[in-house]
């Protein structure tokens, strides 16, 4: 089980949990703030008539293992009142990771940063789920925090030495994330033997509570009860800190393969000769837009021999031309996650 407080110092979190590799919950952290107090009608009066990206088909066994959905822009008013009705497309729809400051900033004010994050890597997102909704179970390449506003998620946690175990879908998937093949409610002995190995960290996040777990943990969350949440990705203070945790922990298999998802995902576009020729440059610019992050020489001529070893080069191919901005390794599917 995942360890329950109270109460956490800055110090205490930073120690025992962030450096440490291990989550913790942090009851009614969020109980003060302003978004506690949102309604459905609160929330169509005031941003209802935003667009959102909404998730579908998110029933059907293809999502819940993380490889098959469609997305469908509509007004935030629209799908709270699928969610009000109960009908059929609120149990197939998903409304996730939407960032607040772009999508919804009439809300964001109502969000508070906790003060345990020192370097935002992305959001406050907004995630609004119906009662029963099984979220695909995958892992993010930053420390997460997870606070629920209304309604209360199951979250089931398993450490990244386990990423075999938890049978990845194929190198080239797209979005940020990685995706499991397993469906943990389903029965899966036959097909994913190797899963029952897997050390399963599990917690009931409630209505104020704020959950931290590390990046490139697995998680898979249900949504018990109509939900809405937040979250926000984040990492060490200072700009090789959290480099350097990741490529000296049981995470950095984890992002090898990360990183080899994104290399699959450029790889038969033409810009990627391109990305090769400037490799070292195209993967500086690339970390730092992902994590404002500098790695060193000697981490950065590992994560080439890295890519090298995968496409099988034995060197990086000549420059054709000196290039002033180096081109960019991109994360294609930024949609899907």
């Amino acid at each position: 089980m995942v360890e329950e407080l109270t109460d956490l110092s800055i110090e205490d979190f930073e120690t025992k949990y962030l450096n440490a590799e291990k989550p913790v919950l942090i009851k009614d952290y969020a109980k003060a703030w302003p978004a506690m107090q949102w309604t459905y009608e609160s929330l169509k009066q005031r941003a209802g008539h935003n667009q959102v990206f909404v998730r579908r088909n998110t029933s059907e066994e293809c999502y819940k293992t993380g490889k098959k959905y469609n997305i469908e822009s509509m007004k935030f008013c629209d799908y709270i009142e699928n969610i009000q009705a109960g009908n059929k497309k609120a149990y197939s729809s998903y409304l996730a990771v939407q960032n607040m400051r772009n999508a919804l900033p009439e809300l964001q004010d109502d969000i508070e940063v906790p003060k345990y994050i020192k370097k935002l890597h992305g959001g406050p997102f907004l995630w609004f789920a119906m009662q029963g909704h099984y979220e695909f179970c995958h892992f993010d390449p930053d420390d997460n925090i997870l606070m629920v506003l209304k309604g209360e998620k199951r979250v089931r946690l398993y450490p990244a030495v386990y990423l075999q175990n938890l049978y990845p879908n194929a190198l080239g998937s797209r979005g940020r994330t990685i995706q499991s093949n397993v469906n943990a409610d389903n029965n899966w002995k036959n097909d994913f033997p190797n899963f029952e190995n897997v050390k399963c960290y599990e917690c009931t996040v409630k209505a104020g509570d704020l959950l931290y777990f590390p990046a490139f943990w697995w998680h898979q969350v249900t949504s018990v009860q109509t939900t809405i949440s937040i979250n926000i990705f984040f990492g060490n203070d200072g700009e090789n800190i959290y480099m350097t945790k990741i490529m000296n922990s049981n995470q950095f298999g984890s992002f090898k393969y990360w990183l080899l998802n994104i290399i699959e995902q450029n790889k038969d576009h033409e810009q990627f000769q391109n990305v090769l020729q400037h490799l070292p440059d195209s993967l500086k610019s690339f970390l730092m837009k992902q994590w404002h992050e500098i790695p060193t020489d000697i981490q950065l001529s590992q994560l080439i021999q890295i890519i090298l070893h995968h496409l099988k080069l034995d060197c990086l191919p000549a420059k054709a031309k000196v290039s002033k901005h180096p081109p960019q390794l991109k994360i294609r599917g930024l949609l899907w996650r």
